[in-house]
């Protein structure tokens, strides 16, 4: 029988991602609840819009329990993509901001290299 706080504890391999995302310093992004979302309709999962948290370790958890770990990972691979876009579109239209952008364009494809081998990686290791 699980218990109800089960929901809240994520397998190992996936507490470094979700700190990873949900640190704008580290990801270089500012994952939105309805970017999670996004991802969760991806995998068949409705859920409704309320603290991000909560929302991507409900994702996490969904996508450990029914093998979806690399679906899970390209659905942010390709928000990070997108937002390591509109910096590069934002830095060739404001050429002074261009550092500031760069720094944050770099922090996200870092962060989309991290999921890619996370997504590659084995979760009995």
């Amino acid at each position: 029988m699980k218990h109800k706080h089960d929901r809240n504890v994520l397998p190992p391999a996936y507490e470094g991602v979700e700190r990873q995302l949900m640190a704008v310093f580290y990801s270089g992004v500012y994952v939105t609840n309805a970017d999670i979302v996004r991802v969760g309709k991806k995998l068949g999962l409705d859920l409704p819009l309320k603290d991000r948290i909560a929302l991507l370790k409900h994702l996490m958890r969904h996508a450990h329990d029914n093998d979806q770990k690399p679906q899970l990972m390209q659905g942010f691979i390709e928000i990070l993509q997108e937002r390591a876009d509109t910096y590069r579109q934002l830095a060739q239209a404001f050429p002074q901001a261009a550092p500031i952008l760069g720094q944050m364009m770099q922090k996200a494809r870092a962060t989309a290299m991290l999921l890619q081998r996370e997504m590659r990686s084995n979760p009995y290791e």
